[in-house]
């Protein structure tokens, strides 16, 4: 049982430090794009692989990245198939947050297959250009009948997992997963802080590409989808844009060092 426990925690480790080197470069080009406009068409997971791929012993780094990007998707599946966080199924918020877990692999899976093309060349150096991979997935699900209920079904779940990031952020319920007996005073209070920007700066994202979903669904209209990087060219629309542009990038940056925390001292 030790062996098996020693073995959740190497694999969510590896996970929680890819989601920090890939939020914190996230976080860097967000504020960069805030003095450069170009900089915001670079805002991309793709971009953060370039970036990882381009230092010294890069292909090494990006193999590692990607290789903690697996163990991440795998650790959200275990945590839903092993119930790692007591979840009492005879309750619906509980349901929905097993099923948040199988998506979030899915979403992470997703990423760390972005990184492997870019680690084989697969990813072509112009792939900021046309159509987003949000309005790509639109335009492929319009082709059916189920299409619009689908893209409508996955705009109404990002908008539910914007408003959980919230709740998380107001409540800082997150900290009931850390081991705190091993934290001191000042590094509870650094991640409960860190943790409470970044989950505010996530919602805020998540609920712009949910809302962009629900757009495209309601005018069946697939260029309405969008991602990240819309919902960043959205805010910078905004008044005060720039400064709404680098609190999220700063938020980005914080959900990074979180992450930091939650590779060292979470419960597994």
């Amino acid at each position: 049982m030790s062996n098996s426990s020693n073995l959740l925690g190497i694999i969510a480790g590896a996970g929680y430090s890819a989601k920090t080197v890939m939020y914190s470069l996230l976080g860097i080009f967000i504020l960069s794009s805030v003095i450069s406009a170009a900089g915001r068409e670079k805002t991309t997971q793709t971009h953060v692989f370039e970036t990882v791929q381009s230092q010294p012993f890069g292909q090494v780094l990006l193999i590692a990245v990607i290789a903690g990007l697996f163990c991440y998707a795998l650790w959200r599946w275990l945590q839903g198939m092993l119930n790692t966080e007591s979840l009492d199924m005879g309750k619906t918020k509980d349901i929905i947050m097993r099923i948040f877990l199988f998506v979030s692999g899915l979403f992470y899976f997703g990423a760390a297959y972005v990184g492997i093309t870019v680690l084989t060349g697969s990813e072509s150096s112009g792939s900021g250009q046309g159509n987003s991979n949000s309005e790509k997935v639109s335009q492929q699900l319009m082709q059916y009948e189920w299409g619009l209920a689908l893209i409508a079904a996955i705009g109404a779940t990002v908008l539910v997992f914007a408003f959980v990031q919230f709740k998380h952020a107001y409540k800082a319920d997150f900290m009931e997963k850390f081991e705190t007996e091993k934290l001191s005073q000042s590094a509870q209070h650094a991640t409960r802080s860190a943790g409470r920007c970044g989950y505010t700066a996530r919602g805020v994202v998540y609920m712009l590409v949910g809302s962009f979903f629900l757009v495209a669904a309601y005018r069946h209209d697939p260029s309405e989808a969008g991602g990240l990087q819309q919902a960043l060219t959205t805010l910078t629309q905004q008044s005060f844009g720039p400064y709404l542009l680098g609190a999220v990038g700063i938020g980005f940056i914080l959900f990074g060092v979180y992450c930091a925390f939650e590779a060292r001292y979470r419960r597994t």
